[in-house]
């Protein structure tokens, strides 16, 4: 055997251990100590941002995490998507204000959700430019071209972090169609496979992957099918489905560590990864932090300023103008919980509007107010609308109707929120005869019910999810809209004024 001579023998070795994770090309040093890192984590806000008795809010997210860093931690803050849209003090400037509380706050880098779109994939563009981190999402594309940063690597206690990611192709059906025009997403998985093996390749210590792609089994890709693919990923902070912290590592089979933080700001996420001097992972520890665990968050005064001072600004713009009322809109929760009123009517009909459904039912119990004749504000649709549903669309058979609204008058003679305020169709119902064989006629759109026949049926996100014993709306394929105050308002401005012959859509 030929001996291999001593300079090509160095020259071998460099080259090897450039292909390491740990290594660049002549060889990463031990580090002088075993290192600590923090990940603090948030996914799907939904505009939940500012602090409450119930919101941990960005104010409370900056503070904790300044405390951290004020013990000599290292701190990374990571979000996981649907972040800029779902509150009215957030939709009202098109998501500028979560901008610029994300950037206060000191946030490192988040990917895109479903719902960062629905403002139109130009808006996200441009809040990605507000803001004083990147927006990583590495399989999404414009026209077929990249549109936001793919990677970045982070100096980190002498560690090199790699973050990259990945935002969920359900977007084109789970967001509001509206401004997606060429937007288009590559497989998750396939596109963390080819980072991985070339991008990355030799240039990190830490590998984190931020995942708006969820662990519900009817999704195409998820953070499991990424884990399962990939496991050279330390971790992966996760999004989309609203999964406690316990959910996620119950249906992980991966030894890749996903994560992730309820929604709607109610939890804060944090791992502590322990890493060694020769920079392998020792440990980490995940951690699902709320204010009933953690009361004594401490709040940054300076974010907190901001945020109140967002919230006084934007007080001219919630007395905006957006249609008139020619009659009073009922929606007093005696009248809307157990009988069809006027303004129940009116919001089904701008989901039909929004939507074009064959059938829209809003709940009574969604509808918080009534407005008087007059003229009709901002503040006042948020405040008969307060809860940033999403409209969803789903086909439904005229036998799984008839159960939709046999479900809807199960309660009465008791007023109960599930009340089906109907827009598309007529029904007439008995409510002396036994519950599930009350109603006794439908019609659909001026036409006779036909059981066997297939409806474009809306509702909200929260009815789809099995809310007010609407169980049978779960887990169907459905296309996701925008919010039913943006529904309700759009329809006003196309009345201008509300009159009794003209609250009924019309195509």
């Amino acid at each position: 055997m030929r001996k291999v001579p001593g300079m090509v023998a160095i020259l071998v070795l460099g080259l090897a251990l450039a292909g390491c994770s740990t290594f660049s090309f002549f060889g990463r040093p031990p580090l002088g100590r075993d290192v600590s890192i923090t990940i603090l984590h948030t996914n799907d806000m939904h505009a939940f941002g500012l602090e409450s008795k119930s919101v941990i809010g960005y104010s409370r997210i900056a503070g904790y995490a300044s405390a951290l860093k004020s013990e000599g931690r290292n701190v990374l803050l990571l979000d996981a998507g649907d972040t800029f849209h779902g509150q009215a003090w957030a939709n009202i400037e098109g998501g500028a204000p979560v901008a610029r509380l994300m950037s206060a706050a000191g946030y490192d880098a988040m990917t895109t959700g479903n719902h960062d779109y629905d403002y139109g994939v130009d808006r996200l563009i441009e809040l990605a430019k507000m803001v004083d981190f990147p927006v990583l999402a590495a399989n999404v594309k414009m026209n077929g071209a990249p549109i936001f940063t793919p990677f970045v690597i982070k100096e980190v206690a002498g560690l090199r972090v790699a973050i990259f990611g990945l935002a969920t192709p359900e977007t084109l059906s789970e967001s509001d169609p509206a401004g997606l025009a060429g937007l288009s997403f590559d497989d998750p998985v396939s596109t963390a496979r080819r980072l991985i093996d070339k991008d990355l390749k030799g240039r990190y210590d830490l590998l984190i992957c931020l995942a708006h792609l969820g662990i519900d089994g009817s999704s195409a890709a998820t953070s499991i099918s990424v884990a399962k693919a990939c496991p050279e990923i330390n971790l992966i902070v996760d999004g989309h489905s609203h999964s406690s912290l316990q959910e996620e590592v119950g249906a992980n089979p991966t030894k890749v560590l996903i994560v992730q933080a309820d929604a709607l700001g109610q939890s804060l996420g944090r791992v502590d990864i322990l890493v060694s001097k020769d920079r392998k992972i020792l440990s980490e520890l995940p951690r699902s932090l709320t204010l009933a665990t953690t009361p004594d968050m401490p709040s940054d005064p300076k974010v907190k300023a901001m945020a109140d001072a967002i919230a006084a600004a934007e007080e001219p713009l919630f007395n905006a103008v957006v249609g008139q009322a020619a009659m009073d809109l009922v929606g007093v929760r005696e009248m809307v919980r157990g009988r069809e009123t006027n303004l129940g009517r009116l919001i089904a009909n701008a989901m039909l509007m929004s939507t074009g459904a064959d059938v829209a039912l809003m709940d009574g119990g969604g509808i918080r107010d009534g407005i008087p004749a007059g003229p009709i504000t901002k503040r006042q649709v948020y405040t008969v609308l307060p809860f940033g549903h999403y409209l969803w669309t789903t086909a439904l058979k005229g036998g799984d109707l008839k159960a939709v609204l046999e479900n809807g008058v199960s309660r009465l003679p008791a007023q109960d929120g599930r009340y089906p305020q109907l827009a598309g169709a007529i029904f007439t119902f008995d409510p002396a005869r036994p519950v599930g064989d009350r109603v006794t006629s439908i019609t659909v759109g001026g036409k006779a019910f036909d059981p066997a026949a297939s409806y474009t049926f809306c509702t909200l996100d929260v009815e789809m999810k099995g809310g007010d014993g609407y169980t049978m709306l779960m887990n169907r394929a459905h296309r996701e809209y925008g919010l039913d105050a943006d529904s309700f308002m759009a329809y006003l401005l196309r009345l201008g004024t509300v009159t009794e012959d003209n609250i009924i859509y019309r195509r």
